[in-house]
This record gives C-alpha cells, structure tokens and sequence, in this order.
C-alpha cells in the first residue's frame, strides 16, 4: 500500500510539473465532441447538449462512477433533467455505447439578452484500456455555441 501511495504522489507531481498544474484540455484515448440539439432557443427555453466519445480500440467508458456535465456560469443556463447515456448489456454488465450521444437537457436563463451565448463547462468521465486493466478519470472541457431569440 505504501509502495503504491508513493507511485501514485511521484506521478501526481510529475504530471502537475509537466503540464503547468493544469490538465490536458484533449485526451488521446477518446475522441470528444459536444454539440446543441437547437441551434436557436427562446430566453428561458430548453435545449438539449449532444456529447460523442469515440474511444480508441482496446479502450472503454465506465459509467461506474457517473458521467458528469457541469456548466462554468449557472447565471446562463442550468442542466434539468437527467443525463440520457446509451448503453448496451453484455454478459450482465452494462457498458457504455459510443456508437449514440449521450444527452443532457438545460434551461437558458430568463435574464439573457437576445445574441450569440457560450456555455461553457466540464464533462467528467472514466476511460479504461482493456488489456492493461487501468482506468483514469479525464475532465473535459467544452464551450457550445447558441443562439437566443426573444
């Protein structure tokens, strides 16, 4: 247990020093997009956040622990509803199904004015290699362009 606290701080510190502190914005192991449903959503309208991960062969997405979606600035929209995450059963385990979106619905806020609004955010997700047995957490940023109209 000691040997493996002490790997773990050793790359902890290695990559903090290698990055500036500050983690990759792009994982190798699995593509990412996010894109909106609407293109153009009412002042106080819903829309829906579509996010693709395509991971690389002998790659795969638990959802055990949870995917996660959060948006920067809650003054501009907020997540309603629950995360709608494909999946698929194989052998009584459920794996994660790249090959649909997962969807997350949100809400603009009331106060916005009409005109082109960012929503910025972060995706949390865990990708794992098949065939060498270790899994790592990747937050993913994601800024998604909408129009509001009155």
């Amino acid at each position: 247990m000691k040997y493996f606290l002490l790997t773990l701080v050793i790359t902890l510190a290695t990559f903090a020093g290698t990055t500036g502190g500050k983690p990759p914005a792009k994982n190798s192991s699995v593509v990412f997009s996010a894109t909106i449903k609407e293109k153009t959503i009412n002042i106080g309208g819903t829309g829906e956040i579509l996010i693709s991960l395509k991971p690389q062969k002998g790659i795969h997405i638990n959802l055990q622990p949870p995917l996660n979606i959060t948006f920067d600035d809650d003054s501009t929209a907020t997540l309603s509803g629950t995360m709608v995450v494909p999946s698929v059963k194989k052998d009584t385990v459920e794996y994660f199904d790249s090959s649909k979106p997962i969807k997350q619905s949100f809400t603009l806020a009331k106060q916005l004015r009409p005109g082109k609004v960012s929503l910025k955010g972060a995706f949390v997700y865990f990708f794992c290699s098949d065939a060498e047995g270790w899994c790592s957490r990747f937050k993913q940023p994601f800024t998604v362009e909408v129009t509001v109209v009155p």
